[in-house]
């Protein structure tokens, strides 16, 4: 079996290597750089191409790293629903990325799903900005699109807080405001595959800290992959139409609730916390699913007697 495994980073970025290792010991994989797949439209059907040679070559593609350093994000968007429209398996799906990386987007799904997630809004406008804050009283600014707790900012319907959310309107265009849920410093990450938790960890934000990310200092430690917060977690992904992805869990005074959901999670910290490589179930799943799909298509005995009849 053959895997793509698009990365833009083979070798400098971790989880492109683990996942490259994981999928070669299932079978044959390749890295694929964004920038070097091409879409050719002909009078009857539709064609991608991964450096000149046609991507039907692979029973399955793998979105690790699904932008690169060169190329139009823009193209490589469509030309990963070219590949889906032709029949590829894609896992990712870039819809359903882009949905994780959209937090209104991925605030409105979960909520549609009946996933248990804080109220927010998106204003553009200052006087829409300054209301939503009133309406949440108390939030978390974060920039629409990011990771790893970068531009959080924990904000009240105060003189501060309105400075701050009209400053970022300025700057960005927009702000997404979601409300705050209090909680004692800590969460849940958990990390599915399919249609399990594969592996989870609490995470303890540092002293002087509310962030609970890995990579600002939170120390981790193993959870209980079951019961009610895998439940959620499960359904959270389910929600974004993800095949895997990194939900962040928080217990607040209403009980457990959806903050976070990564369609591209780093799994440094599970691995840290159970010792368990998120490569792994990761390839397994893909294998199963590229499996599957081609048993499908197979020909029965009796159509293969039929075709030499």
């Amino acid at each position: 079996m053959r895997f793509g495994v698009v990365t833009a980073w083979p070798a400098e970025d971790w989880h492109s290597r683990r996942l490259l290792a994981s999928f070669g010991r299932r079978g044959e994989a390749a890295a694929v750089d964004p920038a070097a797949l091409a879409a050719f439209v002909g009078e009857a059907a539709l064609e991608v191409r991964a450096s000149q040679r046609p991507a039907a070559r692979f029973d399955a593609w793998v979105l690790a790293r699904g932008l690169g350093r060169s190329g139009d994000p823009d193209v490589q968007f469509e030309v990963y629903r070219a590949l889906e429209g032709t029949g590829s398996l894609v896992v990712n799906k870039i819809d359903a990325l882009l949905s994780a990386q959209d937090k209104l987007r991925t605030s409105w799904l979960l909520r549609r799903a009946g996933v248990a997630t804080p109220r927010a809004a998106v204003a553009q406008a200052p006087r829409q900005a300054v209301a939503a804050l009133a309406w949440l009283g108390e939030a978390v600014a974060k920039p629409i699109a990011g990771s790893l707790g970068d531009g959080l900012e924990r904000v009240r319907d105060d003189r501060a807080g309105r400075r701050a959310v009209l400053d970022r309107v300025g700057r960005d265009g927009a702000v997404y405001l979601q409300a705050w849920v209090e909680h004692p410093g800590r969460d849940a990450r958990l990390f599915v595959v399919g249609e399990r938790v594969a592996g989870a960890m609490e995470r303890r934000a540092p002293p002087g800290e509310w962030r609970t990310n890995v990579e600002r200092g939170a120390r981790v430690r193993p959870l209980p992959a079951g019961g009610p917060l895998g439940a959620l977690a499960v359904a959270a992904a389910r929600a974004l139409g993800l095949d895997w992805a990194g939900v962040d869990v928080v217990t607040g005074p209403e009980g457990p609730t959806v903050l976070e959901v990564n369609g591209n999670p780093s799994w440094v910290g599970i691995l840290e916390a159970t010792g368990e490589d998120m490569a792994e179930p990761i390839a397994e799943h893909v294998w199963a699913r590229a499996r599957q799909r081609l048993e499908r298509t197979r020909p029965t005995p009796e159509q293969a007697g039929a075709n030499h009849g």
